[in-house]
């Protein structure tokens, strides 16, 4: 929790300062993200919203990967197809996160069924 905490300070000085285009901290949220990562199995999918980079953490996304993906360079797996802090990792199983807020859970309800 206080490293999603001490990456969210560093990143969100670096959009303030128009080094990145956006971003969006999981200040107050730190505890959610990473205590149900924690809860599941490595196995399990998880279908965040762009406030549970703490979950992509504990699962073993490292800050150089999450800061190709803010930028978009040419190591961002997604290949700056996706919008700053929407995330997304196969081998972690954390789907790509969905912009509208909820659409998390009719995936996950139809990856459960």
């Amino acid at each position: 929790m206080i490293e999603i905490n001490e990456v969210d300070i560093t990143f969100n000085q670096a959009q303030r300062q128009s080094r990145i285009s956006f971003y969006m901290t999981c200040t107050g949220e730190e505890a959610a993200g990473v205590a149900s990562a924690a809860a599941l199995k490595d196995v399990d999918l998880i279908f965040p919203q762009y406030r549970e980079a703490g979950a992509l953490l504990w699962r073993g996304y490292t800050i150089d990967e999450m800061a190709n993906q803010l930028t978009g360079n040419k190591y961002d797996p997604g290949k700056g197809k996706q919008m700053p802090v929407h995330y997304g990792s196969k081998a972690l199983n954390y789907v790509t996160v969905s912009s509208p807020l909820a659409t998390q859970i009719p995936q996950a309800s139809g990856s459960g069924y």
